[in-house]
């Protein structure tokens, strides 16, 4: 009996990184990379529409060393939670990488992404290009030049950034980012998302905003904010969501009547 094996077309990656209906998601899949890797924070910047600025999304996660980049990152469509269970490491969330396929969501929106991740005293960094994908003719054959080098054991995280954008897409929309990622992130503790130095709050979702300060004779300073929306589907959980902050001084309780 002869065996036989399927091929790889290098098309593959391109057609999975149209998988997403616009920028903002396809972005999302990098910040959802950054959660499975127990990032406390997350730094997203994008520049101005039709400008040379690339993307850069710098987490603070655990990293990869050069035997985690090539047997989990370099795995197409490797299912991560029937390899490390349903919850990540060391913070116990819920994994949200399912189809080992997000690598690829910078390249709808670039020409060409850069990878460097630090972690446990080694710096890895490699560089793929749309050009590569399409000069090969098998994925697997695809020349990826890494870069492995020695640094700070302080040093973790990985940043990607996607440089030579595709001038005839739709460039991200902070606005809608942050609306997208509050959707998924809005409640999380422990996990700071910013936004071109903003970080997620109330004032994202769309709708009537509105900020109220006083000075409570019995509880002192207070900060409320809120926003009245009409949007469907915005946050995960129904119900009415309230953030109160300020000086309350001790054994001072809020009650709210719905």
């Amino acid at each position: 009996m002869k065996k036989i094996a399927f091929q790889v077309d290098t098309r593959l990656a391109k057609l999975l990184s149209e998988n997403y209906r616009s920028t903002e998601r396809a972005l999302k899949e990098l910040i959802d990379n950054a959660w499975d890797a127990d990032a406390e924070s997350i730094k997203i910047s994008l520049p101005e529409p039709l400008s040379d600025n690339p993307i850069i999304v710098h987490d603070s996660g655990s990293g990869m060393t050069e035997e985690e980049l090539l047997r989990e990152y370099l795995f197409i469509a490797s299912d991560r939670r029937k390899r490390r269970g349903e919850l990540t490491a060391e913070k116990k969330r819920k994994v949200k990488g399912k189809k080992g396929i997000g690598k690829f969501a910078g390249l709808m929106i670039a020409k060409e992404m850069k990878l460097e991740t630090w972690s446990r005293g080694i710096k890895c960094e490699f560089s793929i290009k749309t050009s590569d994908f399409e000069n090969a003719t098998d994925i697997e054959d695809l020349p990826i030049d890494l870069t492995v080098e020695n640094c700070s054991g302080d040093l973790k995280g990985t940043r990607i950034t996607l440089s030579k954008l595709i001038q005839g897409l739709s460039f991200p929309n902070p606005d809608k980012l942050r609306q997208l990622l509050l959707q998924e992130y809005g409640r999380e503790e422990g996990f700071n998302v910013k936004v071109n130095e903003k970080a997620l709050g109330i004032d994202d979702i769309q709708g009537n905003y509105t900020k109220y300060e006083a000075e409570l004779p019995s509880a002192g300073s207070m900060n409320l904010q809120f926003t009245v929306s009409s949007q469907k589907g915005k946050l995960k959980q129904p119900g009415i969501s309230i953030r109160c902050s300020g000086q309350l001084k001790p054994d001072t309780f809020l009650s709210v009547f719905s």
